[in-house]
């Protein structure tokens, strides 16, 4: 890593955790209520499966990357995978969900959200991100960077490729069906609609470790997002094909 990439990452990661995180013994009990309770209403009201939970690995830390149409996805990847809510973090838009003190400050500790900057240095996130994958949990990222507004999978952002070379870990790709039909932007209310994930194989990138110094930065960053592009593509087209529309609704 370049010193200038260590000092930005240095001095942004200081502001990040500025805010101190709230004691345990105040936050698993309300992330407990979370936790259960968005389970129940994925299960029950949006009528959640899942297709390819042995995939997820276990015990060790794993990024999982998918594609991004609504404000549902996230808890329902979340919801799918199975692992509870405590264990798992979410980058979000530093610019949409952390300009208001207080909703960050309820965003960061009870639902383990981590602000990136969507449109300047995202190295800031990754210290964080580090000793979150040291703790074996898991990080949720949305790399085409904001939701769809077609509900198509659109292209990836470089982001990504950026954090799993700091990070070095598999990346679980992931294609969420339903929750664009529930709540696509711009939408305020949710409606009822069967939701579908789909987790595909994991990907190991650790080959680019050895690389690293042979290659450029951003040529390595752009193989491994058209490789989880390609994944994420392939679980769209094997959920969509082997679904029964007649079933789906509108």
């Amino acid at each position: 890593m370049h010193k200038k990439e260590i000092a930005l990452i240095t001095n942004d990661s200081s502001k990040l955790m500025k805010n101190p995180q709230l004691p345990n013994c105040l936050v698993n009990p309300v992330q407990n209520i979370i936790w259960i309770g968005g389970r129940a209403i994925y299960q029950h009201w949006f009528k959640l499966k899942c297709q390819g939970i042995d995939n997820i690995p276990q015990e060790q830390a794993y990024i999982i990357a998918a594609n991004h149409v609504s404000h549902l996805d996230g808890p329902a990847l979340i919801a799918a995978q199975g692992k509870h809510f405590k264990n798992v973090y979410s980058l979000a838009a530093k610019d949409y969900f952390f300009q208001e003190p207080f909703k960050a400050w309820v965003y960061k500790n009870f639902f383990n959200m981590i602000a990136f900057k969507r449109k300047s240095n995202f190295l800031s996130s990754v210290r964080y991100c580090q000793k979150i994958v040291a703790e074996n949990k898991v990080i949720v990222f949305f790399p085409e960077g904001t939701r769809s507004v077609t509900g198509e999978l659109q292209p990836l952002k470089l982001g990504l490729g950026l954090l799993v070379v700091h990070l070095n870990v598999l990346v679980v790709p992931a294609y969420i069906y339903g929750t664009y039909q529930a709540l696509p932007k711009g939408r305020h209310f949710p409606k009822r609609h069967p939701i579908y994930v789909s987790f595909g194989l994991p990907l190991d990138f650790s080959h680019y470790q050895a690389k690293k110094h042979l290659l450029d930065n951003r040529q390595i960053q752009r193989e491994i997002i058209n490789d989880v592009y390609v994944a994420i593509a392939q679980l769209r087209d094997n959920l969509l094909g082997g679904l029964n529309y007649e079933n789906l609704g509108t």
